[in-house]
């Protein structure tokens, strides 16, 4: 069944579809107004979530990038300089005369335990087993006024003004002390051990002929 209206300019005419009304008053085709209206909420949606993965994304590939720098600079970064150098030991200087007068030291093994001193001759340049014990000492050099200069350590005479002797203590063939004891200062660089204690107390010349 048609309608006929009367228009504004006085034609008459049929009176439109509510679809084409809202055509020509929209632009946007379709019959139900609320399908057209979802039709544009999906296509806003659409594009959100393009975005949304476009900025996922561009994140994600910042953050890989903000990772990879500091491994790349700790590769790169220079490595931190040591603060000190290994100190090399200092060469030992035995002059021949000292050599040929002095023959062995006397070394005293004090017991902690039983409260007992023991004096053993040790000979210089010689290992000496210490009886009854696990315990060995070597004398590796005597000097009977020992002084340091630059990278050397030596004596500046031949008499006893400061006499030390190097030894090696050894127990179980474990290194227990690798060092100088000195006679008048048995203080001086102690050998500390649990159950025995070491001291210089003498030096044995060679006997003249």
């Amino acid at each position: 069944m048609l309608f006929l209206i009367k228009r504004r300019d006085g034609r008459v005419g049929r009176r439109r579809s509510p679809a084409k009304r809202v055509y020509w008053e929209t632009g946007i085709q379709g019959s139900n107004p609320c399908l057209s209206a979802t039709f544009l909420s999906d296509t806003a949606l659409i594009y959100a979530k393009t975005v949304t993965k476009s900025a996922l994304i561009l994140f994600s590939v910042v953050l890989l990038n903000a990772c990879d720098e500091p491994a790349e600079k700790s590769r790169n970064a220079p490595k931190p300089r040591v603060s000190h150098r290994a100190v090399k030991e200092k060469a030992i200087v035995v002059p021949p005369e000292v050599t040929k007068r002095w023959k062995a030291v006397k070394v005293a093994v004090i017991d902690k335990t039983r409260g007992t001193e023991s004096i053993y001759v040790v000979p210089i340049g010689k290992k000496f087993t210490i009886p009854s014990s696990n315990l060995s000492i070597t004398v590796e050099a005597f000097l009977p006024a020992f002084i340091m200069e630059g990278s050397s350590i030596t004596t500046s005479s031949n008499e006893l003004t400061n006499p030390g002797a190097k030894v090696k203590i050894y127990e179980n063939n474990l290194p227990v002390f690798l060092g100088w004891i000195f006679l008048k200062f048995p203080n001086t660089h102690a050998v500390t051990h649990p159950k025995f204690g070491f001291s210089l107390l003498d030096v044995i010349p060679f006997s003249k002929k």
